[in-house]
């Protein structure tokens, strides 16, 4: 009982921790993190399986004949992870995202991820104001 109480102690603690290191909600620094936060629990709950999937391919690139035959006795566990990931993982993801909607910070933030995406300034500044105005657009509707 003692282990359980420390434990839920802390857990809090950390819980207590993140929020006050959280960014300023609709930042690019936010959505990193809140993206980071959702594939990373996603990641941890499903560590066996994506460890699995590490392991079919040899260092040298070819497949694992022996684990890609072990992999593929675990089908309807690959399903039921790819299942989880739409309709767990994605809503979360757009729900973080829908929060930004009508906040002056998203259209920054959204063109920051885009540039670490790696599309060019040309391209930004061709979409920014399109952004801005559909945004106006939803925020009226």
């Amino acid at each position: 009982m003692k282990l359980r109480a420390a434990f839920a102690a802390l857990a809090m603690a950390t819980t207590l921790g993140a929020c006050a290191t959280a960014p300023e909600p609709c930042t690019a620094a936010w959505i990193d993190y809140r993206t980071d936060q959702i594939l990373s629990r996603f990641a941890r709950e499903n560590r066996g399986l994506i460890s699995d999937l590490r392991q079919v391919a040899r260092p040298d690139g070819k497949v694992d004949t022996v684990r890609a035959i072990l992999l593929a006795a675990k089908a309807e566990d690959l399903q039921k992870f790819a299942n989880s990931f739409n309709k767990v993982i994605v809503p979360e993801l757009r729900t973080s995202l829908n929060q930004c909607r009508g906040n002056e910070n998203f259209v920054p933030a959204f063109t920051e991820f885009l540039r670490k995406e790696g599309v060019s300034e040309p391209a930004l500044e061709w979409v920014g104001p399109i952004l801005a105005v559909a945004q106006a657009i939803d925020a009226n509707q």
